[in-house]
This record gives structure tokens, sequence and C-alpha cells, in this order.
């Protein structure tokens, strides 16, 4: 090679940096600097890594010889009849290859894929392939960088860019290469970062004779809707190696930027600050736009974090927890400034160490959108077109939207609810993409590839730092010794692919010397020493067993009950209060003039049941309420129980003779009791609020049990078939003691009964939206128009007092006040529950819902042309309210409070109840009922933060979003969701209206023990009251079924 053609690559190498460094300034929005836990160029960001001068000679080692080069790939590895084909670009090095050496292939995610990672002599994989006399390639995953199969990235075209796809293409490449090289004993060693090492760690279990095992370093093998845990780890790690007083700073400043958006003044002063683009005071203001402004802020530390101290690029000494913590607390610059102007200081510093320079923040949501709807790729900038290309995974695939949802103790406030995510990505690709969508998209790759806990392969490492905020859905199983997986105390993402350095942390070190080792000894040069290899970290759940109880029979009492006129009467809850967003309960039945309402041959009575069934060694016991009638009994042996839900037992349940279950069991000839839950009503356990532990579904479970055997007993029934009926909760109850105590119960009805478990259950204001809408579109375009209206207003400084006075608001905001985001949405989740109310309970026959109060009556509100949407929204409250004058709860220590209360001496028993069912929220079920569901009527009403900010609030800081989740899963795991539940002799119903329906299952489910109805037209439970003209066709003949369906199961012939 000659002098010249030497300077001449050298040249051309600078002129080659120098025009990426020309790209890297090319315009783009702010908030994808750094956005969704992505760097604007790749989660490795290859080509910013590497010192310049190395950079350099790399590059014109690169021109002096040929390392690039196109592979002809199929574009559908799935469909036999398509044909086509595109160029994928790899690189190859070949010049450290001896015959009979190993393949390192190096995969490439969501970015440009770049020369120096088979070149640049100091990164691991190269050393081990000179070591090992390897072949090292580099292989760009399709739709990133020159890897384009098409020319544009349309929407039709993008649906070739997913996982699947990209297996299939390495798996093609290896073996074509395997061929074309005429590798006559191939060994392929797969290694990849981030979301790559996912990918050769999906590779080597999906196509695990292509390869011999594979290294994959911060892989989010876990797809997540809500990644809220990215943000906890960030959380964590600042307060950790960061300080306790740099957390408390950043909670400080984040608390008075969001409390800010709601003050014109305040706005101005942090469009100073930040040197916004354009300031506030001359753009239309949404919280799409302030969501933007609060992401592009948090992504500074999130970046600080992820890449804290990787010794690559500016990590190395600076833009790292350490250093953005310094400007938080005691750097002598920023001595004397505010929080909230040390995130401004924070925001240029980042700015300054990515970029050179700081030219103004700018923040528009439409701007963002506009730019990841540009379909075109640019050779100038090769990275330009990945953000569409990785947001379009995220949304088609993965998720990972990293919201703010952990909860009171989250340092970020509320300041990015999933719904963001959700609308950004219906915003760009289409409605098609919305948030059920996304939720299937999610569970398909969780079942294609096993997520956290079901991965499993032969031969693989898989390194996690503890500060990396991706290490939360990495997988730390382990069912083979040859899968490896390994935490590095102190270390960001993809430390350990990086060259070595001073900053490395004894754990990098050590990974290092792991992964070669294994790479060793797959190549069969040290035998396995399974005593010296790494211990692994298993995080699955373990079940331990309990003791199964002896539910012994327990003594019962009994007296008839009075026959009064306050029986007749509707019960007056004196508790005011509605929980936001979380309507629920199974009204009683209401008594009309033609009904027959028999009181004479109900007896109440009470059973002495133990506190705690799985504890042999507490004696500790409470009277259980209970009903029962005997009017309708020949000693059929048939036994109808009617399971009390989340408060107090109404004795009409067992009276009103033109009830269904009565008419069942006038027709059967049963005997008909009713059980109170535990710790609701008249089933209170003395000093109730400090034995909450034992408020569970699966102590009431076992209630039935033992009451079940203690009748049997008293009663002398040595043949009785029970059956078990409830709605709602209570429907839940009585699916699962079918499915619990399939001894005890012959056959169940279940009306819409809620079998999954769910924490941010967003699926139920989407039905509200949805039943709405069919009653009325206008109607919920109206409702929108109203909402968008109010946050309008909330925003207005010189508007809010409008809000106090169309809302008649408990504490209304005065002048100047600090608006908290806690308080807007307790506001906005107490209206909207309105609307929850006038679907959820449409047109039951019950209550006031048996003659108004529906759908149709608020929409008639709604749809009143005549005034402004906020004062329909007004005239909606005051006519659910009715003729009591009900002021709107504003506060969210208001709700606490109010529920606080119900944990007292002497609380009514509405208050009691209320808090007791919030507890078994919290500690079981979650059903927190917020509007993260994307775009929907409601807007970003309400974010499942509120809910897991009421738990803490109520029942202490241990309720975070981590625990509640952890019960939740517990939940599902053992009763088996909506979709492993194996009950069997059950009946059960939904209404298509019922928002609840979301959580329950579906007639394509039902075998021919397990008979489930769609009630179209019917709400909550409808089907459990009594008949009346006005019922619907469908109603009326699935009752039929519903009744037929039983006597088939408890074999009576009528």
């Amino acid at each position: 090679m000659t002098n010249g053609f030497v300077k001449f690559a050298l040249l051309w190498a600078i002129f080659v940096v120098c025009l990426s460094i020309f790209a890297e300034a090319k315009p783009k929005s702010s908030a994808l600097n750094f956005f969704g836990g992505r760097p604007y160029d790749g989660f490795r960001q290859v080509h910013k890594r590497i010192p310049g001068d190395e950079r350099a000679k790399v590059l014109a080692q690169a021109a002096a010889n040929a390392y690039e080069f196109t592979y002809t790939q199929t574009l559908d590895h799935f469909t036999q009849s398509d044909t086509r084909t595109w160029a994928q670009r790899y690189f190859y090095n070949g010049d450290m290859y001896v015959e009979g050496g190993p393949q390192f292939i190096i995969l490439g995610g969501e970015g440009s894929e770049r020369v120096e990672d088979v070149l640049y002599p100091n990164y691991p994989h190269v050393q081990w392939a000179k070591q090992l006399n390897g072949m090292v390639f580099a292989l760009e995953h399709r739709f990133y960088g020159k890897s384009r199969p098409f020319p544009t990235q349309t929407t039709e075209n993008l649906v070739y860019l997913t996982s699947k796809q990209a297996l299939a293409d390495i798996a093609q490449f290896i073996t074509s290469m395997n061929t074309q090289m005429n590798i006559k004993n191939p060994k392929w060693i797969v290694i990849g970062g981030s979301y790559s090492g996912a990918l050769t760690l999906w590779f080597r279990q999906q196509y695990p004779n292509l390869c011999i095992g594979a290294v994959g370093s911060s892989a989010p093998v876990e797809p997540v809707l809500d990644f809220y845990r990215y943000l906890e780890v960030c959380q964590n790690s600042i307060y950790n190696n960061g300080s306790f007083a740099c957390g408390e700073a950043i909670k400080d400043g984040v608390r008075n930027m969001v409390s800010g958006s709601y003050d014109a003044y305040s706005r101005n002063v942090m469009s100073d600050l930040f040197k916004l683009v354009p300031y506030f005071s001359v753009t239309p203001l949404d919280y799409k736009t302030f969501q933007t402004f609060f992401s592009s802020i948090i992504g500074n530390f999130m970046g600080a974090v992820q890449y804290s101290r990787v010794n690559a690029g500016p990590y190395k000494t600076g833009s790292s927890i350490a250093d953005v913590c310094s400007i938080m607390t005691n750097n002598v610059a920023n001595k004397g400034q505010s929080n909230l102007e040390r995130l401004a200081s924070v925001n240029q510093y980042i700015s300054i160490q990515s970029n050179g320079g700081y030219d103004g923040l700018d923040y528009s949501y439409n701007e963002m959108v506009s730019e990841l709807k540009n379909v075109s790729y640019s050779d100038l900038d090769l990275d330009f077109s990945s953000s569409r290309s990785w947001v379009w995974q995220t949304c088609n695939e993965f998720a990972y939207f990293q919201s703010t949802g952990s909860g009171n103790s989250s340092i970020w406030g509320a300041s990015i609810p999933n719904n963001y995510y959700i609308d950004l990505c219906t915003d760009v690709f289409g409605v098609s993409i919305n948030a059920d969508y996304i939720k299937k998209a999610v569970a398909a790759t969780r079942a294609a590839y096993g997520g956290t806990m079901g991965y499993s392969a032969t031969n693989v490492v898989m390194p996690n730092g503890d500060l990396d905020p991706w290490h939360a859905l990495g997988s730390y199983n382990s069912t083979d010794y040859t899968m490896v997986p390994y935490l590095i105390h102190n270390s960001a993402h993809c430390a350990d692919m990086e060259p070595p350095g001073p900053n490395d942390v004894p754990g990098v070190v050590y990974v290092r010397n792991l992964i070669f080792m294994n790479i060793q000894q797959w190549l069969g040069l040290v035998e396995f020493d399974t005593a010296s290899q790494a211990t692994s970290i298993n995080m699955a759940m373990e079940s331990k067993a309990v003791a199964e109880p002896k539910y012994e029979e327990r003594s019962v009492e009994e007296s008839p009950l009075k026959f009064h006129k306050e029986l007749l009467r509707e019960p007056v809850n004196t508790f005011k209060h509605i929980q936001p967003g979380m309507v629920h309960g199974l009204p009683a039945p209401k008594l009309l003039e033609h009904q027959v309402f028999s009181a004479n041959n109900v007896i109440r009575g009470s059973i002495n049941q133990k506190l705690d069934h799985f504890n042999n060694t507490d004696i500790s016991t409470f009277k259980q309420k209970y009903f029962w009638n005997n009017q309708f009994s020949t000693n059929s042996g048939y036994v109808f129980l009617f399971l009390g839900g989340e408060g107090v037992l109404d004795p009409k349940w067992l009276a009103v003779e033109t009830l269904p279950m009565l008419q069942w069991a006038k027709e059967v000839g049963a005997d008909v009791y009713g059980l109170e839950h535990r710790f609701y009503g008249d089933s209170i356990p003395d000093m109730y609020n400090s034995k909450l532990q034992f408020h569970t579904s699966k102590q009431a479970l076992a209630d039935i049990a033992v009451f079940i055997k203690s009748i049997n007993k008293n009663k002398g029934y040595t043949t009785a078939k029970w059956v078990t009926f409830g709605g709602g909760y209570s429907g839940s109850l009585s699916a699962w003691s079918r499915q619990s105590y399939p001894n005890l119960v012959t056959a169940a009805v279940a009306s819409s009964p809620f079998l999954q478990a769910k924490v941010d259950f967003f699926e139920y204001l989407q039905q509200v939206q949805a039943s709405i809408a069919v009653k009325s579109y206008a109607c919920g375009s109206n409702i929108h128009r109203a909402f968008t209206k109010l946050q309008q207003l909330m925003i207005d400084t010189t508007k809010r007092n409008q809000v106090n006075t169309y809302f008649n608001l408990t504490t209304p905001w005065v002048l100047g006040e600090e608006v908290v985001d806690t308080d807007a949405q307790t506001l906005f989740s107490n209206i909207y529950a309105t609307f929850q109310l006038a679907v959820q309970y449409n047109n039951d026959n019950q209550g006031k819902y048996a003659s108004g109060y529906g759908i149709s009556n608020v929409c008639s509100f709604m749809n009143n042309d005549n005034q402004d949407p906020i004062a329909n929204l007004r005239d909606v409250v005051n006519y659910n309210n009715g003729a009591t004058v009900v002021k709107t709860s504003n506060r969210f220590q208001e709700s606490v409070g109010a529920y606080a209360a119900g944990l007292a001496a002497g609380a009514s028993q509405g208050a009691r109840d209320a808090v007791l069912w919030f507890y078994q929220t919290c500690n079981e079920f979650g059903y927190f009922q917020s509007s993260d569901s994307g775009a929907n009527i409601f807007d970003s009403a309400a974010s499942v933060n509120i809910f897991i900010n009421q738990c803490q609030g109520v029942f202490g800081s241990q309720y975070t979003r981590d625990l509640i989740e952890a019960n939740v899963y517990r939940t599902n795991l053992y009763y088996g969701g909506n979709t492993k539940f194996n009950g069997t002799n059950i009946v059960m119903s939904f209404g298509s209206l019922d928002p609840w329906t979301r959580l329950g299952m579906t007639p394509a489910q039902s075998t021919n023990n397990l008979n489930i109805f769609q009630i179209d037209g019917g709400a909550h439970a409808s089907d459990m009251y009594s008949p009346r003209a006005s019922d619907s066709a469908d109603l009326v003949a699935k009752r039929t079924l519903i009744q037929q369906a039983l006597y088939t199961l408890i074999q009576f012939n009528h």
C-alpha cells in the first residue's frame, strides 16, 4: 500500500468524521434526543463512544480495505409465495481468522451499524476473536441504517419490521455465510447489547442449531405496556449512587416544574430558564405539550443514569449521575439557585456534553409527531429515520413505555402518564395502533419469547448492570447451568461491551472474564466447571405451600328476621364521597309496587368464623351474618347460597320473590341462604382496622367452605347440592368458590365477575367510551370537547375560577395558588365518575337506574347544542347528584381523609365499607380505573398514579406500585385470571355495555361445563334483577339460557 493511498484514506476518514458531526447537528425534535430510554442515534452510539483520533484510524483502515458488504435478504420469511428481496448491509473482518476458528456476529439493533464493531481493537469481542483466531461480522438490522427493504418507511412497509423477521434474517445470513465462505465446522457466537442483546438471547432460543452460544448484555426480554420501573430504577440509582439530597432536589424541581405549568407567570419564568423555542406564551397549550416538555427534562436524568460512567464517549468523564447530582446539589456555580433553575442547568449541561452547545429547547408534541411521520431516509444522517423505526417496534411489539406511574414515592411526580406514549403511537401510525392493539402485541411478544420468567435457553450469558433502568426487564432465570445471568453492582447499560478502562467496577471486569470463559467452554477449549460457574440469580416467585385448613364446622345462631317497613326502604348511604375512578358494587334490588316481598320466612343468623383459616394456632373469631329463607324448600337437596360482596348484605336478595334466583329456587325446591362477606356490614371483627391482613378473598372463600359444612351439619343436609350466586365481586367469589371447593359447591352462577386482577384498569374507561358511542357517538365527542375545555380552563390562571363556579368545588382554587397535579386529577376523576355510573348501571332494574340516570339521560345533557360543553358537563354532574347539593371534591387529601375516616372508631357503615373495598384493591386486585388508554374522550384526566398515591396515603408508604403489582400477580397466579381459570359447572354472564366485562371471559371460552353468555345491551349484573316489560329481548333470552344451563349442571328436570 503506497504512502499516498494511506494519506488519502486518513483524509477520507477525517472527512467522514466531520460529515458525521455535520449530520448530528441536523435539526431534530429535542424530545427525540433521548426518548423512551433511547438516544437519538441508538442504544449503543458506537460512533460517539470511540475517541476521535482512534476512530479516524479505524475509518482509515476501513477505507483502505473492503469491510462493508451487502447480502441479498428475503423480505418475508414466513410467506413462501413472497419472493421479494432487499440488500442488507453487513461488515466483515476476516483479518484475524484461521481456519477452524469461531464466527463472532454482532447483531445490529435500533440504529445504523458501524464498521467500528468489527475493527476497533479495544472492543472485548474483537479481542476475543483475535485470541481465538475468529472472524467478526456485524449485521445491520432491517429498516435501520442502509438496510432498507423499501425506499420509504410507510406504515404498510413497516409491517415487515418485526423481531421475528429480524431473527429469521440472522438465521438465513448465517446459513448462507456457512456456504459462501465454505465454513466446514461453523461455530457462531452471537453478541448484542440492549435491544440487540434481547435479539441474541431470542436467537439462541429460537435457532439453537445455528449458533453455539449467545451473549446478551442489558437485554430487555420482557415486553411491558407500562414500564414504570424504568424511572423507579433511575430514582433508586440517583439516591444510592448520587445522594439523598440530589434525589430530593430533583423531586422539588420537578414538582415546581409541573405545578408551574398551571400558572402563566411561572410558564414565563420557565420559558426564560430553559430557553424554550418558542416561549410558552406564544404556544397553543395542552397537556401533551407539557408532557413533551417534562419528558425532555426528565430525559436528561434518564440518560445520565442509563450510561453512568460507562467507559465510552462523554460518559467516561461526565454526563453521569455524579455530574448531574453535582449541579443539583453542591456545585459552586449553582449555589443559590432554586431546584427549578438547577433542572435548567442540567438541561443545558447535557446538551453541551452531547451536542457541543445549547440553542434552546423545542418541546412541541406536534412537531415531534410530524418528524416521526416522515417516511423518508437520509443518507447524510443514517439515524434520521431510526426514531420512526424504533417507535414503530415499541408500538407494534414491545411497548417499553416509560411512564411516571409508580405513585407517590416517585420523584418524577405524575408528569408523564402512559397515555402519552399510547397517544403517540396512534398519532404517528394511525387510529388502528391504539391501546388494545398495543396490549395484544405485547402479549403476543411475551408468548413468543417467554418474557423474563419464561425465557429458557442453553449456552447464554446475560449480564445486566444494577444502575441501568433496563435491568428491570432482564432475565435472571437459570434453568440450565449453561444459562448464566449476572447482575453487576454499580454498573450501567452495556458497560461490559465497552473497552476496558479505569471506570470499570470490579463486576464489569469479572463479567468480561466470565463471558470469555463461557465462550471457550462452548468451543470445547475448556471443560464446563459447574462448581465455579457464576451463581445465577433466580427471581422467579416461589410459592410457599400453605397448610390446608381443616375447615371444621362452626357454631351457628339463628332468629326470625322481624318484618318492618325499614326493609322496604332503599338504603341511605351517608357516605357521600365517591372514590375517583373506582366505581363498583352490586346495589340491592329495588322493590317496585307490583313485586312481592315477604320476610316472614327469612331467618337472620350468625356463624362463629375463624379470623384466620390458615393458621391453626390463631383462635381469634368473629361473628359472620347470614340469612336463610326456607319458604321454597321441598327437601329436594338443592341449596342456593347468595354471596355478599363489598358492602352490607341486604335481605331483599332473599325476599323479593321476582328475582331470578328466587324464582329458580321455587322451581327446584331449594333452601336459600345469603352470606355476608367478612369485614363488611355487620360481619366486622372487633378492632377491624388492626386486622386488615385477614381481609382477603382467600379468607372469604374459606368462610364459604366452613359455612357450607356447618350448615350441612346443623340442618342435617347429607346430600345437599350447593349452588353459589353472586354479581360483580361476589360473582367472582361465586366462580372461585366452585373452582376452589368443588367438593362442597356443586355449581355456581356468576354475573359480571371480575376474574382478572389488574393494576392499571384503563380498559374500564375504554368501555365507558365504547358504550356511550353505541348510544350516541355525538355524546362521546361532546364529552371530549368538555374535558378539553376543562383542561384549558385549569391551565389558564385568569379563567380557573370558572371551574370553581361550574362544579361547586369543595375547596376552590384561589388566584395565585399553586395547583398540584394530584388535585387536578382528583377533580377530573370525580367528574368522569358520573359517566362511569351511567354506563355501569345503565337501565339496571335497581335504585335510581331503574328509571333514569343511564347513558341516554346523561347524553341528553351533553348533546345540548345551546350552551357550552363545559356547562353541559356541569349539568350532568348536578343531574347525577339529584336534589341533594353535593360539592365536587378537587383535593387529593380529601379522598385520603375520607377513606382514613373509615378506619376510625365510630365510622359510618358506608365509610367503613368504602375503605375496606379500597384495601382489597390495594392488597389484591388493583382495578384502578385510570385514563391511561391513549386517545380517549377524557384525555389525560387521571393517571394510575393517583390511585397508587391513595393506597399509600391511606394504608402506608409500603403500598408502592411494585408491591401492588406483586399482589395482583399473586392473585392472578392463584385464581388463574381470565385466561387460565379452570373452574367447572359454572354459568357466567356479562353485559356488553358493562366496563367490568373487560376483566371477564367471552362466550368463545365456553366449554361443556363452563357456560358463558354475553347480554347485548346489558349492563352490570343486569340479569340478576327482577324481569320487567322494558327488558331487552336479549336480556330476556339470556336469562332463559342461564336458567337452562344451570338446571343442566345441577341435573334438574323441569
